[in-house]
């Protein structure tokens, strides 16, 4: 009886790891999100976001013209000692905004 009630705690706990990890225990819509651009001192217009579980720059930043170099630099110079593939869910950051002419 004990090995079993024992099983079935492991089995919990691991369901409960698990689910935390896939789903998260923060609703996605009670994340703040804030779009308003702004120009930065460098001259490159951004904007800020809170990153949800999934997102990455490019998908955040969308289809544009612009090289994904030139993206992954301008998202670095907009945020100091943030390197563009390492972006982490639920941290605010700026995002360069690109104008289609």
């Amino acid at each position: 009886m004990k090995r079993l009630i024992v099983l079935l705690s492991i089995l919990l706990s691991l369901f409960i790891v698990y689910y935390d990890l896939k789903s998260g225990t923060i609703p996605q819509n009670a994340m703040p999100v804030s779009t308003a651009a702004h120009a930065a001192s460098d001259g490159i217009e951004y904007k800020t976001v809170t990153v949800k579980p999934g997102d990455t720059v490019f998908s955040i930043i969308g289809q544009t013209g612009v090289p994904a170099d030139q993206m992954a630099e301008d998202f670095e110079a907009l945020n100091p000692n943030v390197k563009a593939g390492s972006i982490q869910a639920g941290v605010t950051y700026k995002f360069p905004v690109y104008r289609e002419d």
